[in-house]
């Protein structure tokens, strides 16, 4: 009887379990992309200019919810030249950097290879993400993150 004592402050979480275990895209469908803010607004950009076309049309309306997607898109993104953006995050991609990872990256802006690992844990146990790559993609990121 005695055999049986429940323990306080159990934890949730399995023992097999680690939070370097768990990547962004994990719940994701497969058929999902990630995006960053700015690739967002560069997509949302041009459906809104095709759309002045089509406003001449009176049954073609935009929802409100396509304007404040592309205000919040807009308002979040860090970064102005999406090209340079992706040519060096497509670095990041060739170590092994899923999109999903590179979009955090991407979008939180994180300064330091701390930073990254505390963000994404996942990547500090993948032997194939080179940390001179890493370091070298945060610097160049920085040079083209617009002040809020």
């Amino acid at each position: 009887m005695g055999d049986n004592v429940a323990k306080g402050g159990k934890n949730s979480q399995s023992k097999d379990s680690h939070p370097s275990d768990y990547r962004v895209d994990q719940k994701l469908p497969e058929n999902i992309k990630c995006l960053m803010d700015c690739e967002a607004v560069d997509i949302l950009q041009g459906i809104q200019e095709r759309m002045v076309m089509l406003s001449r049309d009176s049954t073609v309306k935009m929802p409100i919810s396509f304007d404040k997607g592309l205000q919040y898109a807009k308002s979040n993104s860090k970064y102005l030249d999406l090209q340079s953006i992706r040519h060096i995050l497509d670095r990041l991609a060739k170590c092994g950097v899923t999109d999903s990872e590179i979009c955090v990256i991407g979008n939180v802006c994180p300064e330091t290879i701390d930073e990254v690992f505390a963000l994404l844990p996942s990547l500090k146990d993948r032997r194939n993400i080179d940390s001179q790559v890493l370091k070298d993609s945060l610097s160049e990121l920085a040079k083209f993150r617009q002040t809020m």
